[in-house]
């Protein structure tokens, strides 16, 4: 069977070539649905050296991932084709005969470049970015080799080293606290970088990690040393005042922000609210569907647990749904052109008569 040849007008644009959106390419490739897919190279796990909790591919580095999983879909499928490029712009609008009134409903985006494309479905899966604090000197140098936001992503290598928790301002840290000791650390300690909150939550959380083993030392930061660039090399700390603190990391969670928010601005799609994360709202968890008809999310922007394994899956579910949504519309389609053939017929065989 020849391969299929590049359309003008896709079947699904798919914005962004992490796990999501590698895993909806695959998706659409198992299924012979035309998608073209962009690859912007900017991804939020750059630095990162291995990757973990994915099954066959745990510790495992990320770029030659996404290299394995594109060069298996080009190798082996001929309906879905990458674009280095980076999206600027997307609209809902009529597609083909030049985009005008006679088309039909779908999408159109453009890239930093200027040029166009063109799709009757969409799906963002462009991730989203950590936000690095730039008020303590350092801690972008230590990032990600020795400041890590997920204990169960990048704890286990630095076993048995000194732990530190760097700011405590919600009771989440106090179960970051509980994953340490898992770790079997000498040391467990809260670098609070200044007074700790008096509200209940925090203290709460502060007596668990306490009943833990955990020190508070609420000395103002001046600045962090990389001492490596191994993640067992770790960081030193340096206080206002005091002695500075070696420790094998630091565990701290910035804030997160969608790394494509002007196209979901641009899209008029409905976001949860910034204190459950912001990311994209999912109208039909089934499918992925979001506020607006035909774009359907994937991966970082579309859910709080942000994890390579779950981002392939709901990269699955995301060209799922659009395929679903595009075979319907087929479908009915071409039950109205059977129908109108059908009356033609019979008035045919009326006027024979």
């Amino acid at each position: 069977m020849p391969p299929l040849p590049r359309p003008q007008i896709f079947d699904i644009l798919i914005i962004g070539a992490g796990p999501a959106g590698l895993n909806a390419a695959l998706t659409c490739a198992r299924t012979r649905t035309a998608a073209l897919v962009f690859d912007s190279l900017a991804y939020r796990n750059e630095g990162v050296s291995h990757m973990h909790t994915v099954a066959s591919r745990d510790h495992f580095n990320p770029r030659e991932f996404g290299r394995i999983a594109r060069s298996q879909i080009e190798s082996r499928y001929d309906s879905v084709w990458f674009q280095q490029a980076t999206i600027t712009h997307a609209a809902k609008k009529n597609i083909g005969l030049g985009g005008g009134g006679g088309g039909s409903e779908g999408f159109e985006v453009e890239d930093s470049e200027g040029n166009a494309y063109q799709g009757k479905k969409l799906i963002l899966a462009t991730g989203s970015k950590d936000v690095l604090p730039e008020d303590i000197e350092g801690y972008k140098e230590n990032w990600p080799q020795h400041i890590y936001q997920c204990l169960a992503c990048d704890g286990y290598e630095q076993r048995g080293m000194p732990i530190g928790i760097l700011g405590f301002d919600g009771p989440m840290y106090g179960h970051m606290v509980q994953m340490a000791t898992a770790f079997d650390p000498p040391s467990m300690t809260i670098y609070s970088n200044g007074a700790i909150s008096t509200g209940e939550p925090v203290q709460k959380a502060l007596k668990l990690a306490k009943a833990l083993g955990a020190t508070l030392d609420e000395r103002k930061i001046t600045k962090l040393d990389n001492n490596g660039p191994s993640d067992t090399d770790g960081l030193t700390v340096h206080f206002e005042a005091g002695e500075p603190v070696t420790l094998g990391f630091l565990v701290h969670k910035p804030d997160t922000v969608n790394r494509a928010q002007h196209l979901i601005d641009q899209l008029g799609l409905e976001t949860v609210d910034a204190a459950m994360g912001g990311h994209i709202k999912i109208v039909n968890p089934m499918f992925n569907e979001t506020s607006v008809r035909g774009v359907f999310a994937a991966g970082d922007t579309m859910v709080m647990m942000k994890q390579v394994a779950i981002a392939m899956g709901e990269g699955l579910k995301a060209a799922a749904g659009a395929g679903v949504q595009l075979a319907q519309e087929r479908a009915e389609g071409v039950l109205e052109e059977y129908e109108l053939r059908e009356q033609e017929k019979e008035k045919l065989e009326a006027v024979s008569y």
